[in-house]
């Protein structure tokens, strides 16, 4: 009598796991990239320098010849507790199709997390925003 239970049980616990499904809902919100008229690509980007200063760079491309690009670079820190701050920044303007990039190094504080923010306004020739992109860097934790 053992011996049948035991062989039962045996098989219930090796035909239990075939149906059983498991489903794990995917979130595509982050695969998707957006789309720019005017733009190629955006980036910006942040890392360690020496003596407590941190590199930024933001950069874009574009292949539009009549459009002028108004382009900023943000240093944002947070100390945990509220929302990134614009801590420094740095714009230029520059005109045609190209590859352009700012370059900076500030100094940053311990105590707080650094990112950089990069904010690109492209203006057609009356001066009009036409499009706006921004992109974030990852996240320096200078604690």
């Amino acid at each position: 009598m053992k011996r049948i239970i035991s062989l039962l049980l045996s098989v219930v616990i090796l035909v239990a796991p075939f149906g059983v499904s498991a489903y794990a809902e995917a979130n595509y919100d982050d695969l998707v990239a957006p789309c720019y008229t005017y733009l190629d690509s955006i980036s910006a980007g942040i890392s360690e320098g020496v003596l407590g200063f941190v590199n930024c760079t933001s950069n874009f491309i574009s292949f539009e010849t009549n459009k002028t690009f108004v382009m900023t670079c943000y240093l944002q820190r947070t100390d945990g507790q509220s929302g990134w701050v614009n801590y420094k920044s740095k714009t230029e303007t520059y005109t045609g199709k190209g590859s352009y990039t700012i370059s900076k190094s500030w100094f940053a504080p311990s105590g707080y997390a650094y990112r950089v923010y990069t904010k690109l306004q492209i203006k057609n020739s009356a001066g009009t925003i036409v499009e706006t992109a921004t992109k974030g860097s990852g996240v320096y934790y200078n604690w």
